[in-house]
Protein backbone atom coordinates (compact mmCIF):
# COMPACT_ATOMS: atom_id res chain seq x y z
CA UNK A 1 0.00 0.00 0.00
CA UNK A 2 2.80 2.63 0.86
CA UNK A 3 4.80 1.93 -2.60
CA UNK A 4 1.01 3.12 -4.12
CA UNK A 5 1.18 6.08 -2.13
CA UNK A 6 4.51 7.03 -2.97
CA UNK A 7 4.16 6.49 -6.82
CA UNK A 8 1.21 9.04 -6.63
CA UNK A 9 3.07 11.94 -5.61
CA UNK A 10 6.55 13.56 -6.76
CA UNK A 11 9.32 13.76 -4.75
CA UNK A 12 9.59 17.13 -4.92
CA UNK A 13 6.32 19.46 -4.34
CA UNK A 14 5.95 23.17 -3.74
CA UNK A 15 4.46 24.17 -0.15
CA UNK A 16 0.63 23.13 0.72
CA UNK A 17 0.37 20.16 -1.80
CA UNK A 18 0.08 17.02 0.08
CA UNK A 19 -2.89 15.15 -1.98
CA UNK A 20 -1.76 12.37 -4.36
CA UNK A 21 -1.79 13.34 -7.90
CA UNK A 22 -4.92 11.69 -9.32
CA UNK A 23 -5.14 9.13 -12.43
CA UNK A 24 -7.12 10.07 -15.37
CA UNK A 25 -7.57 8.94 -18.98
CA UNK A 26 -6.32 10.68 -21.57
CA UNK A 27 -9.81 11.00 -22.97
CA UNK A 28 -11.24 12.66 -19.99
CA UNK A 29 -8.59 15.21 -20.43
CA UNK A 30 -8.40 15.84 -24.42
CA UNK A 31 -10.77 14.89 -27.55
CA UNK A 32 -9.41 14.68 -30.56
CA UNK A 33 -10.24 17.35 -33.55
CA UNK A 34 -10.01 17.47 -37.72
CA UNK A 35 -10.59 21.23 -37.90
CA UNK A 36 -9.52 22.06 -41.24
CA UNK A 37 -8.69 25.26 -42.74
CA UNK A 38 -11.32 27.39 -44.80
CA UNK A 39 -8.44 29.34 -46.23
CA UNK A 40 -8.82 31.83 -42.98
CA UNK A 41 -5.16 30.82 -42.32
CA UNK A 42 -2.70 31.48 -45.12
CA UNK A 43 1.59 30.65 -45.76
CA UNK A 44 2.34 32.93 -43.07
CA UNK A 45 0.34 30.80 -40.29
CA UNK A 46 1.77 27.45 -40.87
CA UNK A 47 2.98 25.89 -37.88
CA UNK A 48 6.55 24.15 -37.38
CA UNK A 49 5.44 21.41 -34.97
CA UNK A 50 8.89 20.26 -34.32
CA UNK A 51 10.56 23.83 -33.22
CA UNK A 52 7.07 25.42 -32.43
CA UNK A 53 7.60 28.69 -35.00
CA UNK A 54 5.73 30.26 -37.63
CA UNK A 55 7.26 29.17 -40.68
CA UNK A 56 8.58 32.07 -42.88
CA UNK A 57 10.33 29.83 -46.24
CA UNK A 58 6.31 27.70 -46.33
CA UNK A 59 5.83 27.24 -49.79
CA UNK A 60 3.16 25.11 -50.85
CA UNK A 61 1.89 23.82 -54.79
CA UNK A 62 -1.29 26.28 -54.47
CA UNK A 63 -3.37 28.04 -52.01
CA UNK A 64 -6.38 25.20 -52.60
CA UNK A 65 -3.83 23.17 -50.71
CA UNK A 66 -3.95 24.46 -47.89
CA UNK A 67 -7.18 23.47 -47.58
CA UNK A 68 -5.83 20.16 -46.11
CA UNK A 69 -3.96 21.61 -43.51
CA UNK A 70 -5.57 21.08 -39.89
CA UNK A 71 -5.98 24.31 -37.35
CA UNK A 72 -3.84 23.99 -34.67
CA UNK A 73 -4.82 26.95 -31.92
CA UNK A 74 -3.48 27.89 -28.87
CA UNK A 75 -2.82 25.31 -26.20
CA UNK A 76 -3.57 22.16 -28.24
CA UNK A 77 -1.18 19.19 -28.61
CA UNK A 78 0.12 17.51 -32.13
CA UNK A 79 1.71 14.09 -32.73
CA UNK A 80 4.97 14.19 -34.20
CA UNK A 81 5.90 10.48 -35.11
CA UNK A 82 9.88 11.21 -35.98
CA UNK A 83 11.70 9.13 -33.89
CA UNK A 84 15.05 10.06 -32.36
CA UNK A 85 17.46 9.06 -29.48
CA UNK A 86 15.46 11.33 -27.42
CA UNK A 87 12.06 10.35 -28.34
CA UNK A 88 11.59 6.38 -29.19
CA UNK A 89 7.93 6.30 -30.28
CA UNK A 90 7.53 10.08 -31.49
CA UNK A 91 6.40 13.23 -29.15
CA UNK A 92 3.27 15.28 -28.39
CA UNK A 93 4.06 19.25 -28.63
CA UNK A 94 1.96 21.67 -26.96
CA UNK A 95 1.40 24.70 -29.10
CA UNK A 96 2.53 27.46 -27.03
CA UNK A 97 2.59 30.50 -29.77
CA UNK A 98 -0.68 30.88 -30.91
CA UNK A 99 -3.11 29.81 -33.90
CA UNK A 100 -2.05 28.48 -37.25
CA UNK A 101 -2.26 25.21 -39.15
CA UNK A 102 -0.10 21.79 -39.67
CA UNK A 103 0.26 19.56 -42.21
CA UNK A 104 -2.56 17.01 -41.77
CA UNK A 105 -0.10 14.15 -41.01
CA UNK A 106 -0.04 15.82 -37.81
CA UNK A 107 -2.96 14.91 -35.52
CA UNK A 108 -4.49 17.37 -33.13
CA UNK A 109 -6.10 17.05 -29.70
CA UNK A 110 -8.07 19.71 -27.52
CA UNK A 111 -7.71 19.70 -24.25
CA UNK A 112 -11.73 19.78 -22.58
CA UNK A 113 -10.57 20.57 -18.93
CA UNK A 114 -9.31 23.32 -17.26
CA UNK A 115 -5.19 23.28 -17.60
CA UNK A 116 -1.88 25.19 -16.85
CA UNK A 117 -0.44 25.14 -20.54
CA UNK A 118 2.95 25.32 -19.40
CA UNK A 119 2.12 22.69 -16.95
CA UNK A 120 1.07 20.09 -20.10
CA UNK A 121 3.58 21.65 -22.07
CA UNK A 122 6.45 20.05 -20.25
CA UNK A 123 4.79 17.05 -18.94
CA UNK A 124 3.42 15.96 -22.15
CA UNK A 125 6.60 15.92 -24.29
CA UNK A 126 8.20 14.13 -21.13
CA UNK A 127 9.67 10.98 -22.52
CA UNK A 128 9.90 8.97 -19.20
CA UNK A 129 6.17 9.22 -18.91
CA UNK A 130 4.95 9.71 -22.06
CA UNK A 131 7.57 7.30 -24.00
CA UNK A 132 5.67 4.10 -21.83
CA UNK A 133 2.36 5.87 -23.60
CA UNK A 134 2.88 5.98 -26.87
CA UNK A 135 4.98 2.31 -27.23
CA UNK A 136 1.40 1.18 -26.44
CA UNK A 137 -0.58 3.33 -28.82
CA UNK A 138 1.90 3.63 -32.19
CA UNK A 139 2.48 1.55 -34.45
CA UNK A 140 5.79 1.75 -35.73
CA UNK A 141 6.83 2.46 -39.84
CA UNK A 142 10.14 2.60 -41.90
CA UNK A 143 11.15 6.27 -40.35
CA UNK A 144 8.07 7.30 -38.03
CA UNK A 145 5.76 6.23 -35.97
CA UNK A 146 1.94 6.67 -36.30
CA UNK A 147 -0.68 7.02 -33.31
CA UNK A 148 -3.80 4.97 -32.82
CA UNK A 149 -6.06 8.43 -31.23
CA UNK A 150 -8.30 5.80 -29.36
CA UNK A 151 -5.74 3.78 -27.67
CA UNK A 152 -4.30 6.81 -27.13
CA UNK A 153 -7.23 8.07 -25.24
CA UNK A 154 -7.30 4.94 -23.06
CA UNK A 155 -3.99 5.19 -21.58
CA UNK A 156 -4.04 7.02 -18.17
CA UNK A 157 -1.44 9.66 -16.67
CA UNK A 158 -1.07 11.00 -12.98
CA UNK A 159 -2.63 14.34 -13.09
CA UNK A 160 -2.40 17.40 -9.72
CA UNK A 161 -4.44 20.07 -8.94
CA UNK A 162 -4.64 23.37 -11.27
CA UNK A 163 -3.09 25.16 -9.00
CA UNK A 164 0.20 22.77 -8.43
CA UNK A 165 0.16 22.51 -12.28
CA UNK A 166 0.20 26.35 -12.29
CA UNK A 167 3.08 26.36 -9.69
CA UNK A 168 5.30 23.56 -11.33
CA UNK A 169 4.58 25.06 -15.27
CA UNK A 170 5.80 28.82 -13.58
CA UNK A 171 8.65 27.29 -12.18
CA UNK A 172 9.94 25.29 -15.24
CA UNK A 173 8.89 27.75 -17.68
CA UNK A 174 10.77 30.32 -15.64
CA UNK A 175 13.78 28.24 -15.95
CA UNK A 176 13.20 27.71 -19.67
CA UNK A 177 13.54 31.75 -20.50
CA UNK A 178 16.86 31.47 -18.45
CA UNK A 179 18.36 28.58 -20.67
CA UNK A 180 16.97 30.84 -23.61
CA UNK A 181 18.77 34.00 -22.67
CA UNK A 182 22.21 32.09 -21.89
CA UNK A 183 21.76 30.17 -25.37
CA UNK A 184 21.42 33.44 -26.92
CA UNK A 185 24.63 35.01 -25.18
CA UNK A 186 26.57 32.07 -26.79
CA UNK A 187 25.05 32.67 -30.17
CA UNK A 188 26.53 36.21 -30.06
CA UNK A 189 29.52 35.58 -28.93
CA UNK A 190 30.16 32.80 -31.49
CA UNK A 191 28.93 35.40 -34.26
CA UNK A 192 31.32 37.88 -32.60
CA UNK A 193 33.98 35.18 -32.76
CA UNK A 194 33.47 34.66 -36.22
CA UNK A 195 33.52 38.08 -36.94
CA UNK A 196 36.70 38.63 -35.51
CA UNK A 197 38.49 35.58 -37.33
CA UNK A 198 37.41 37.04 -40.66
CA UNK A 199 38.84 40.78 -40.03
CA UNK A 200 41.79 39.46 -37.76
CA UNK A 201 43.34 36.88 -40.81
CA UNK A 202 43.96 38.36 -43.94
CA UNK A 203 41.50 37.80 -46.36
CA UNK A 204 42.49 34.73 -49.46
CA UNK A 205 45.50 35.82 -51.46
CA UNK A 206 46.09 39.20 -49.10
CA UNK A 207 48.66 39.61 -47.14
CA UNK A 208 47.07 42.32 -44.27
CA UNK A 209 44.41 41.88 -42.20
CA UNK A 210 41.38 44.36 -42.29
CA UNK A 211 41.89 44.55 -38.28
CA UNK A 212 45.37 45.48 -36.51
CA UNK A 213 46.90 46.17 -33.28
CA UNK A 214 48.03 49.26 -32.97
CA UNK A 215 52.16 49.34 -33.51
CA UNK A 216 51.86 46.70 -35.72
CA UNK A 217 51.98 47.16 -40.20
CA UNK A 218 54.32 44.63 -41.36
CA UNK A 219 52.85 42.47 -44.29
CA UNK A 220 52.27 38.76 -43.19
CA UNK A 221 53.97 35.73 -44.67
CA UNK A 222 52.53 33.08 -46.30
CA UNK A 223 53.95 29.49 -44.77
CA UNK A 224 52.82 25.86 -44.74
CA UNK A 225 51.64 24.35 -41.24
CA UNK A 226 54.27 21.92 -41.55
CA UNK A 227 56.56 24.82 -41.11
CA UNK A 228 54.80 25.84 -37.96
CA UNK A 229 55.60 22.56 -36.27
CA UNK A 230 58.35 20.47 -35.01
CA UNK A 231 57.03 17.24 -35.63
CA UNK A 232 53.82 15.52 -36.58
CA UNK A 233 52.95 11.99 -34.56
CA UNK A 234 50.21 10.09 -34.48
CA UNK A 235 48.74 8.65 -31.11
CA UNK A 236 47.69 5.41 -29.42
CA UNK A 237 46.51 2.36 -30.91
CA UNK A 238 44.78 1.26 -27.75
CA UNK A 239 41.55 0.35 -26.26
CA UNK A 240 39.81 2.74 -23.39
CA UNK A 241 39.36 1.39 -20.21
CA UNK A 242 37.64 2.56 -16.63
CA UNK A 243 39.90 6.16 -15.91
CA UNK A 244 42.47 5.35 -13.31
CA UNK A 245 42.81 8.59 -11.24
CA UNK A 246 45.35 10.12 -13.18
CA UNK A 247 46.24 9.07 -16.69
CA UNK A 248 43.46 10.50 -19.32
CA UNK A 249 42.41 9.53 -22.58
CA UNK A 250 41.66 11.88 -25.30
CA UNK A 251 39.89 10.63 -28.50
CA UNK A 252 38.18 12.29 -31.21
CA UNK A 253 34.60 12.17 -29.37
CA UNK A 254 36.44 13.37 -26.00
CA UNK A 255 36.72 17.19 -27.94
CA UNK A 256 33.59 19.14 -27.71
CA UNK A 257 32.32 19.86 -30.84
CA UNK A 258 31.67 23.59 -30.12
CA UNK A 259 33.94 24.73 -27.93
CA UNK A 260 37.03 22.07 -28.72
CA UNK A 261 37.48 21.69 -24.85
CA UNK A 262 38.03 18.65 -23.90
CA UNK A 263 35.43 16.69 -22.19
CA UNK A 264 36.22 15.81 -18.75
CA UNK A 265 32.57 13.50 -17.66
CA UNK A 266 33.20 10.17 -18.25
CA UNK A 267 36.74 9.89 -18.44
CA UNK A 268 38.83 6.90 -19.36
CA UNK A 269 42.38 6.07 -19.24
CA UNK A 270 44.03 4.22 -22.40
CA UNK A 271 45.16 0.68 -21.55
CA UNK A 272 48.53 0.38 -21.68
CA UNK A 273 51.48 -0.74 -19.83
CA UNK A 274 52.39 2.58 -18.02
CA UNK A 275 55.58 0.99 -16.19
CA UNK A 276 56.67 1.68 -19.72
CA UNK A 277 57.83 4.43 -21.89
CA UNK A 278 55.20 5.97 -22.78
CA UNK A 279 55.90 9.83 -22.56
CA UNK A 280 55.80 10.45 -26.71
CA UNK A 281 52.26 10.09 -26.26
CA UNK A 282 51.39 12.58 -23.61
CA UNK A 283 50.62 16.23 -24.54
CA UNK A 284 52.20 19.38 -23.57
CA UNK A 285 52.29 22.85 -23.95
CA UNK A 286 52.31 24.00 -27.15
CA UNK A 287 50.57 20.46 -28.71
CA UNK A 288 47.93 20.96 -30.96
CA UNK A 289 45.98 17.34 -31.97
CA UNK A 290 44.07 17.08 -35.13
CA UNK A 291 41.36 14.69 -35.53
CA UNK A 292 42.20 12.00 -38.97
CA UNK A 293 39.52 10.37 -40.03
CA UNK A 294 35.61 10.08 -39.68
CA UNK A 295 32.67 12.67 -40.07
CA UNK A 296 34.57 14.74 -37.36
CA UNK A 297 37.93 14.98 -39.44
CA UNK A 298 39.71 18.69 -38.90
CA UNK A 299 38.67 18.93 -35.62
CA UNK A 300 41.58 19.76 -33.34
CA UNK A 301 42.65 20.57 -29.34
CA UNK A 302 45.23 22.88 -28.37
CA UNK A 303 46.37 20.99 -25.11
CA UNK A 304 45.55 22.98 -21.76
CA UNK A 305 47.74 21.90 -18.55
CA UNK A 306 44.92 22.48 -16.44
CA UNK A 307 43.38 19.46 -18.14
CA UNK A 308 46.37 17.30 -16.69
CA UNK A 309 47.92 14.37 -18.07
CA UNK A 310 46.31 13.66 -21.66
CA UNK A 311 47.62 10.66 -23.91
CA UNK A 312 46.42 11.02 -27.40
CA UNK A 313 44.31 7.96 -29.58
CA UNK A 314 45.12 6.67 -32.67
CA UNK A 315 42.96 8.73 -34.65
CA UNK A 316 44.41 11.91 -33.63
CA UNK A 317 47.77 13.83 -34.77
CA UNK A 318 49.94 15.35 -32.62
CA UNK A 319 51.40 18.89 -34.31
CA UNK A 320 53.99 19.76 -31.91
CA UNK A 321 54.51 24.07 -32.55
CA UNK A 322 57.86 25.63 -32.71
CA UNK A 323 59.14 28.52 -31.17
CA UNK A 324 59.00 30.41 -34.02
CA UNK A 325 54.77 30.24 -33.90
CA UNK A 326 52.31 30.62 -30.90
CA UNK A 327 50.61 27.47 -30.77
CA UNK A 328 46.81 29.94 -29.84
CA UNK A 329 47.46 31.55 -32.63
CA UNK A 330 48.11 28.68 -34.86
CA UNK A 331 45.32 26.64 -33.22
CA UNK A 332 42.94 29.74 -34.24
CA UNK A 333 43.80 29.28 -37.54
CA UNK A 334 41.93 25.76 -37.58
CA UNK A 335 38.49 27.72 -36.85
CA UNK A 336 38.94 29.61 -39.66
CA UNK A 337 36.52 29.65 -42.93
CA UNK A 338 40.15 28.60 -45.01
CA UNK A 339 40.89 25.88 -42.51
CA UNK A 340 37.09 24.65 -43.16
CA UNK A 341 37.71 24.88 -47.08
CA UNK A 342 40.82 23.11 -46.70
CA UNK A 343 39.48 20.13 -44.76
CA UNK A 344 36.88 19.67 -47.10
CA UNK A 345 38.56 19.31 -49.63
CA UNK A 346 41.43 17.58 -48.92
CA UNK A 347 39.61 14.98 -46.93
CA UNK A 348 37.76 13.16 -49.85
CA UNK A 349 38.26 10.00 -50.22
CA UNK A 350 36.31 6.68 -51.43
CA UNK A 351 35.34 5.43 -48.00
CA UNK A 352 35.75 7.29 -44.97
CA UNK A 353 37.27 11.15 -45.00
CA UNK A 354 39.81 11.04 -44.10
CA UNK A 355 43.44 13.92 -43.61
CA UNK A 356 47.35 12.69 -43.19
CA UNK A 357 49.89 13.62 -41.25
CA UNK A 358 51.28 14.75 -44.85
CA UNK A 359 48.64 16.27 -46.50
CA UNK A 360 47.89 18.88 -43.36
CA UNK A 361 51.70 19.88 -43.51
CA UNK A 362 50.20 21.11 -46.91
CA UNK A 363 47.50 23.51 -45.05
CA UNK A 364 48.79 27.30 -46.26
CA UNK A 365 48.19 29.81 -43.56
CA UNK A 366 49.22 33.50 -43.00
CA UNK A 367 51.60 34.36 -40.38
CA UNK A 368 52.68 37.82 -38.85
CA UNK A 369 55.79 38.27 -36.51
CA UNK A 370 55.43 36.42 -33.16
CA UNK A 371 54.34 39.30 -31.06
CA UNK A 372 51.16 40.01 -32.94
CA UNK A 373 50.70 36.55 -33.22
CA UNK A 374 50.49 36.19 -29.49
CA UNK A 375 48.27 39.36 -29.00
CA UNK A 376 45.60 38.03 -31.30
CA UNK A 377 45.93 34.21 -29.47
CA UNK A 378 45.59 36.59 -25.84
CA UNK A 379 42.17 38.30 -27.83
CA UNK A 380 40.52 34.99 -28.75
CA UNK A 381 41.71 33.39 -25.97
CA UNK A 382 39.43 35.35 -23.99
CA UNK A 383 36.69 35.35 -25.63
CA UNK A 384 36.89 31.45 -25.56
CA UNK A 385 36.89 31.46 -22.21
CA UNK A 386 33.93 33.56 -21.81
CA UNK A 387 32.84 30.84 -24.28
CA UNK A 388 33.14 28.39 -22.08
CA UNK A 389 32.13 30.12 -18.84
CA UNK A 390 28.33 30.86 -20.79
CA UNK A 391 28.39 27.18 -21.79
CA UNK A 392 28.56 25.99 -18.69
CA UNK A 393 25.72 28.02 -16.90
CA UNK A 394 23.71 26.65 -19.76
CA UNK A 395 25.21 23.47 -18.88
CA UNK A 396 24.00 23.56 -15.43
CA UNK A 397 20.49 24.98 -15.94
CA UNK A 398 19.74 22.26 -18.51
CA UNK A 399 21.32 19.56 -15.87
CA UNK A 400 18.85 21.84 -12.91
CA UNK A 401 15.73 21.85 -15.33
CA UNK A 402 16.10 17.70 -16.33
CA UNK A 403 16.51 16.87 -11.94
CA UNK A 404 12.90 19.22 -11.59
CA UNK A 405 11.28 17.32 -14.39
CA UNK A 406 12.73 13.50 -12.62
CA UNK A 407 11.53 15.05 -9.26
CA UNK A 408 8.44 17.51 -9.77
CA UNK A 409 6.77 14.86 -12.25
CA UNK A 410 5.34 10.99 -11.25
Amino acid sequence: MMSKEKRRVPKLRFPGFTEDWEQRKFSDLYEKISEKNDLSYSLNKIISVANMYYKSDAKVSNEEYLKTYNIFRYGEIAFEGNKSKDFAYGRFVENTIGDGIISHVFEVFRPIVKYDIYFWKYYINYEPIMGKVLSRCTKKTTMMTNLVAKDFLKETVLVPTLAEQKQIGTLLNTLDKFITLHQRKLDNLRLKKKALLQKLFPKNGERYPELRFPGFTDAWEQRKLGECMDSFEYGLNAAAKEYDGTHKYIRITDIDDETHNFIQSNLTSPDIDFNSDVSDYKLNINDIVFARTGASVGKTYLYNPSDGDLYYAGFLIRGKVNEACDAGFIYQNTLTRDYDSFIRITSQRSGQPGVNSKEYATFRLNIPCKDEQEKISELLNRLDKLFTLHQRKLDHLQLKKKALLQQMFV
